[in-house]
């Protein structure tokens, strides 16, 4: 894992510890704003009243629910110089007694100069850092973190800015948006550039781009990782949300980076790459399915957790690329990422030669307490990337898929039941619980996810809601048996779930953790098999039968006798017994129906009949079925590696650990045994009758 430098991790605002005052005046002039009283030196910028120090602007916006100025006074009490706000905030500040004195700039819409405000106040400083801006809807943190770890192999002094996290040459500053307010986000520049780093990657925001908190940024390198529907909240239309996007890349725009970097794999970003080919640079492509600048020629290769590729350049050469990560996805976010940083002046093996053992907070993380399954935390909170990550999980597993999900309240509701939809096609388990409700009622937005779970007609398998969110991925852990992979998708890095306006401690690495290491306490469990011999005859096989019921009966195993929320199932696996008293097939078939009866009247759970060419097998399997009408719960294969292949290939017809299961020995059981040992990774207690 790539980690900062040494470094401390500051609660509060970090401030350059030296920066040139800017005259109000000057702003005025600079930006065509109106100067109502005295005029003053500033020398830092805010939103946010309750940071604003000596000598500050302090940017009084109109809100949906305030206005800003109504906080003139708070500002002024703290030390600012200045007030930048609109007319209306003007009006509100002049009424304020305790405020009414204070210099105040005016502009019809503020936001629009906030960005360009504060960049001439903290001296320009993006102009003087390599500034690689990442906008699309999936893939920008990965790619923030690749494209660090790239440049970081190149020797470059780094800033990263984003969803997780914010790194100031080592020192961590805990971020809640992907991209800071444009005041917060110069003053971060002004401390990187100050504290000597030369190149910043940063995540950019729809919501910034449309909200102007990037204007007054310099970006040397913009690129487009994909689109996919998210925060149609916001921006209403697929479109609207691609034109916010695309303000990186257009001609005209105030943020364009003066090199585009676009992935093309969607039709998307082959519009992006569009838009940024009517400016000045030839826009840079990237693909891992199609022909373009940087493109995938093969695979190399496949490991538990990583994969590596063979990779072309613009001139043709092909470099081996191994990323620390699952899924075609991502070999789309490190390719991406070698793009740009070779654009911004890395050389292309020390750069894919930085990511190789990236590891990104909350994205397919793994969560390890010795189980013998795979859990993993995953910020997936969109239905592509929903659908995507379980692809990539679904093709590393021969066992079974279960994921934990909900959605987010006050955002995007036509998202919530595509999630479920997603989920419920990917997954052999869907739990819908509550991801950060915020204002709205959880239960609502639980439905919403269910209903589009539950109208999937090709759903793989159990529908489960469950509220409470620790309870959700506990139900999931219990679930798991070994070889099973278990997804807990939405929140990834995030340390808080939102109530009703109030954040509570929640950290789903934590919980799952934590849950992990008290599974890992409780007394283990084994696959509990009896073994019946098939030279025995069936008089044999109904005492096995008999013994496996009594067992079951004692340890509280099967259907007939467990209790609460227990997983742990009865089995009978058999092929043909012999004949040991001379009867002829039709008696020996009657003999075996009856077998296949008495094993449904026990109430066994399970029963897999092997050997279909042999009649006598045959009817143990329709004894079975006839008796207790189960359809396909009662299972006829044609031999031991076929048998075994079902338990491989359909893991809801797979004894786990914790079952009791009766086999016939021979060739069966050998098959059997090898397969649960060395295969599916069980610890098998054989029992002695």
């Amino acid at each position: 894992m790539v980690e900062p430098r040494a470094g401390s991790t500051n609660s509060g605002p970090i401030r350059p510890a030296h920066t040139r005052p800017v005259a109000l005046s000057a702003l005025a002039a600079g930006f065509g704003l109106e100067l109502h009283g005295d005029d003053r030196d500033v020398s830092g910028a805010t939103l946010r009243a309750q940071d604003a120090g000596a000598g500050y602007l302090f940017a009084a916006l109109p809100g949906d629910r305030t206005h800003g100025a109504n906080y003139a006074a708070q500002a002024r009490a703290a030390g600012a110089a200045g007030v930048l706000t609109d007319p209306a905030g003007l009006a509100l500040i002049r009424e304020d007694p305790e405020a009414a004195d204070v210099t105040v700039l005016v502009h019809a819409r503020p936001r629009e100069v906030l960005g360009a405000v504060s960049a001439r106040i903290y001296g320009d400083p993006s102009s003087r850092l390599t500034l690689i801006g990442i906008t699309g809807t999936s893939g920008k943190t990965t790619t923030a973190y690749l494209a660090e770890a790239a440049l970081r192999a190149a020797g470059r002094v780094v800033g990263l800015v984003g969803t997780v996290e914010i790194r100031v040459d080592g020192t961590v500053v805990p971020s809640s948006l992907t991209t800071p307010e444009a005041p917060d986000l110069q003053r971060m520049f002004a401390v990187m550039a100050e504290r000597g780093v030369d190149t910043v990657v940063m995540e950019v925001s729809s919501h910034a781009l449309a909200l102007g908190r990037v204007d007054g940024c310099h970006f040397a390198v913009g690129g487009f990782t994909n689109l996919s529907q998210d925060h149609l909240d916001y921006h209403r239309t697929m479109d609207e949300y691609f034109a916010a996007k695309a303000r990186l890349f257009e001609a005209g725009s105030p943020t364009r980076a003066r090199q585009a970097a676009v992935c093309v794999d969607d039709v998307w970003g082959r519009r992006a790459a569009d838009v940024a080919a009517q400016g000045a640079a030839t826009p840079i492509t990237v693909s891992t399915t199609g022909p373009a600048d940087w493109s995938v020629v093969r695979t190399v290769r496949t490991d538990a957790g990583s994969q590596t590729v063979l990779i072309a350049g613009p001139d043709g050469a092909e470099t081996e690329m191994t990323v620390p990560l699952p899924g075609a996805y991502n070999v789309a976010n490190a390719l991406l990422a070698v793009a740009m940083t070779v654009a911004a002046g890395t050389d292309v093996d020390t750069a894919v030669a930085g990511l190789a053992h990236v590891a990104v907070p909350g994205r397919l993380e793994k969560v390890e307490r010795g189980q013998e399954f795979l859990a993993v935390v995953d910020y997936a909170h969109k239905p592509a990337a929903v659908e995507a990550v379980l692809a990539t999980l679904g093709a590393q597993t021969r066992g079974r898929l279960a994921v934990v999900l909900g959605a987010g309240g006050d955002r995007d509701t036509e998202k919530r039941p595509l999630m479920g939809a997603a989920a419920a096609r990917g997954a052999d388990l869907v739990i819908v619980t509550d991801d950060n409700p915020r204002s709205e009622p959880p239960a609502d937005i639980r439905a919403a996810v269910l209903a589009g779970a539950r109208s999937v007609d090709a759903a793989r398998g159990e529908i489960r809601e469950i509220g409470d969110r620790r309870d959700a991925i506990a139900a999931a852990v219990d679930w798991a048996r070994p070889g099973d992979v278990v997804l807990i998708a939405g929140k990834g890095h995030e340390k808080g779930q939102e109530i009703d306006g109030v954040k509570h401690p929640f950290d789903d690495r934590q919980v799952l953790g934590e849950l992990l290491s008290d599974r890992a306490a409780a007394p283990s469990t084994a696959l509990r098999v009896l073994i019946a011999d098939p030279a025995a005859g069936v008089d044999e096989a109904r005492r096995a039968v008999r013994d496996l019921v009594a067992l079951a009966a004692d340890t509280g195993v099967g259907s007939a006798h467990r209790t609460g929320d227990a997983a742990h199932r009865t089995w009978v696996i058999f092929g043909e017994f012999a004949d040991v008293d001379g009867r002829d097939e039709n008696a020996r078939c009657i003999d075996h129906d009856g077998l296949g009866r008495q094993i449904v009247r026990l109430a066994v759970d399970k029963v897999i009949a092997v050997g279909d060419t042999v009649r006598a097998v045959r009817a143990l399997h329709q004894g079975a079925v006839m008796e207790g009408s189960w359809g396909d719960e009662a299972v006829l294969a044609a031999t031991p590696a076929a048998a075994v292949e079902h338990l491989r290939t359909v893991p809801a017809d797979a004894p786990g650990a914790g079952d009791l299961v009766l086999v016939a020995g021979g060739e069966l059981g050998d098959a059997l045994l090898a397969y649960w040992r060395d295969e599916a990774g069980l610890a098998v207690e054989v029992v002695t009758r």
